[in-house]
């Protein structure tokens, strides 16, 4: 990912979540489909992938046909079809293609990812497909390759300040300087105010060497935070990417879709642009 040397790389879009919590919308709805003024989710998380312009594929993550009963089976299969559908219509001047998940949780979905691409070394872009922002991930692929080259780092977190009151939302930080950068020696999730470690939050998107990462990325269900951050943050490999996000909002809940719908329409923040449709 050196400036100076052109290496493509691949970028994953976790968006295999259910969206209960959207509920009764994801039941006719897939969660990276609801629009935000017109524009899907996920074509917000799109957008900030392929600022990096080292992106040559995106592999989205979606439901596969899991569920434990017969009506959770044919939602999320349902919702997985919709997802593809929609992604294979549409031209992002960038390969984009699907891979259905056993929805086991951030790590899980991620380690099943890398598995069917075959990936096993070179650095991946991951992101939470609903996550709203702004971010020029070119700069954070910069960063994390110095950070690399210096300090042999493995990953990279985008980190974004949050007001000192919202800290107890989030997983926070708590960061070291080594050199001219930000090395995470853990998270506290969800602090109470005053007690929080820093005010930087994770925002929902990193960057990993398969290569460093793939013996620690693990099978079951559980979460990247919880399993493969506190393994890497211990071995001093956790680098934290430190930026001044225009807006950020996790569309996980009614009011979250609500607010950022409003701040759309306001026009506080701005939706991509509408990509070009295959179909003659």
């Amino acid at each position: 990912m050196k400036r100076g040397v052109w290496v493509m790389v691949k970028a994953i879009i976790l968006a295999a979540g259910m969206g209960t919590r959207l509920r009764p919308l994801t039941y006719g709805i897939p969660k990276p489909l609801l629009p935000v003024k017109g524009r899907p989710i996920i074509d917000w998380v799109i957008r900030n992938v392929l600022t990096c312009k080292e992106v040559d594929e995106i592999v989205i993550a979606i439901p596969g046909t899991t569920g434990e009963n017969f009506h959770d089976r044919v939602l999320s299969h349902t919702h997985g079809i919709c997802v593809d559908s929609y992604v294979r219509n549409l031209n992002y001047g960038c390969r984009i293609r699907t891979i259905p998940t056993p929805q086991k949780e951030t790590a899980g979905d991620l380690r099943h990812v890398i598995d069917e691409m075959g990936i096993s070394s070179g650095s991946i872009i991951v992101a939470y497909g609903d996550n709203l922002t702004g971010i020029n991930l070119g700069e954070m692929a910069d960063y994390h390759q110095r950070a690399a080259d210096e300090l042999g780092i493995a990953a990279t977190v985008l980190l974004f300040s949050v007001p000192e009151k919202d800290v107890g939302r989030f997983g926070i930080a708590k960061v070291r300087k080594q050199g001219s950068f930000d090395l995470i020696e853990r998270f506290v999730e969800k602090p109470e105010t005053g007690n929080a470690p820093s005010n930087l939050a994770n925002a929902g998107y990193y960057i990993l060497d398969v290569g460093q990462i793939g013996n620690y990325l693990k099978k079951e269900k559980v979460k990247v935070e919880e399993s493969l951050f506190p393994y890497l943050a211990g071995q001093e490999k956790l680098a934290g990417f430190v930026a001044n996000l225009p807006f950020w909002i996790d569309i996980g809940t009614l009011e979250a879709y609500e607010e950022a719908n409003k701040l759309v329409h306001d026009r506080l923040i701005i939706p991509p642009p509408v990509p070009e449709n295959n179909a003659d």
